[in-house]
């Protein structure tokens, strides 16, 4: 029997806190709030304008990016907003510190316990920064995570959940495969782009280019038809699931250590299958050959999408339902938040 907590959630103002946002730590932060707050007392110190079942404590109505803040001006808000919540700390059992690094450093001075989860790969910048905190309690995404930073004291391993019942299973799919995410270079979109093509398949692309990276210029761009290769530009969370509801697979040709990929678990709560570039948490959410494929190559991701079909969806929605659902994700924090508890 788990006792009922009094817990913080930490995140930054960049974003509105909500489970319903496209943004990941926020989505996140947003899912896990909400169904922490059934059973527990829950604040999130983030921005004034997140939309949550729990508490909301923050030191701006609205959020940075919707005020075109700079960098350095959102800095010293999260820094703020992290004081407020270590100032109040001993009105909270435990603390869930969503910066990576930020909660570090107030974490030592209070009695509260703080749990830290490290939402970005971690950068040879941030690396000697984080090594000195590193006897704080991190929990991981997937071990994938814990293997490119072993020296952190990793006190336990909890999958992302999706909600199942939003990302509801489609059984047949239309006759095109998605890409949808950021679109930089690090998430390969041009492997996406080249393989469909080759594979004689429509591929529609959505999400948010950085035209300052020069990326989309080069490699996008020049391959978007309106016909075989369709951008779509930035999807809400409604066409996010009606796009992964009729995909006949979800690419995934990322070319970063992936701390986990929550897109792979909600095209695979739609029943839709994902191939995946073995990279990061990728082996670790795709059952090969199951529900999807784990591929190397470009050459292999073509030879993946000709034989999609092979994919039982029903299979597929079930590895979600069982591994990957909101309520199972809670369940694990709850059980190491409540270890640290006194």
């Amino acid at each position: 029997m788990i006792a009922r907590m009094k817990i913080a959630q930490l995140c930054s103002v960049y974003r509105s806190v909500s489970p319903h946002s496209p943004y990941g730590i926020h989505n996140f932060v947003g899912n896990l709030s909400d169904e922490l707050a059934r059973k527990h007392e829950v604040t999130v110190f983030g921005s004034e304008d997140s939309e949550t079942e729990a508490k909301v404590h923050g030191i701006a109505k609205t959020n940075a990016a919707s005020r075109n803040l700079l960098e350095a001006e959102i800095m010293r808000e999260n820094l703020e907003t992290a004081s407020l919540c270590y100032r109040q700390a001993e009105d909270f059992d435990i603390i869930h510190d969503h910066f990576t690094l930020i909660g570090c450093h107030f974490a030592s001075i209070v009695k509260t316990p703080t749990l830290h989860s490290v939402h970005v790969p971690v950068s040879k910048i941030l690396y000697p920064h984080l090594l000195r905190y590193k006897k704080e309690k991190f929990v991981s995404f997937s071990l994938s995570q814990r293997r490119q930073f072993p020296e952190l004291n990793w006190v336990a391993n909890i999958y992302h959940g999706v909600d199942t019942n939003a990302y509801a299973f489609q059984e047949t799919p239309e006759d095109y495969v998605l890409y949808l995410g950021r679109i930089t270079q690090d998430k390969g979109v041009h492997h996406a782009i080249a393989a469909a093509k080759e594979a004689k398949v429509q591929l529609l692309i959505a999400g948010i280019s950085h035209c300052d990276e020069g990326y989309w210029a080069k490699s996008v761009e020049p391959h978007i038809d309106g016909d075989r290769v369709r951008f779509l530009g930035h999807a809400d969370r409604d066409q996010k699931i009606r796009l992964m509801q009729n995909a006949k697979a979800l690419l995934f040709p990322t070319l970063a250590e992936e701390t986990f990929g929550l897109v792979m678990i909600e095209a695979m709560s739609c029943g839709t299958p994902v191939i995946g570039f073995d990279r990061g948490a990728v082996q670790e959410v795709i059952q090969d050959n199951e529900t999807g494929f784990v591929v190397r190559t470009e050459k292999q991701m073509v030879s993946a999408i000709r034989k999609i079909k092979k994919i039982d969806r029903f299979a597929t929605r079930a590895r979600a339902e069982r591994f990957f659902s909101l309520d199972r994700m809670a369940r694990g924090y709850e059980r190491v938040y409540q270890k640290y508890v006194k």
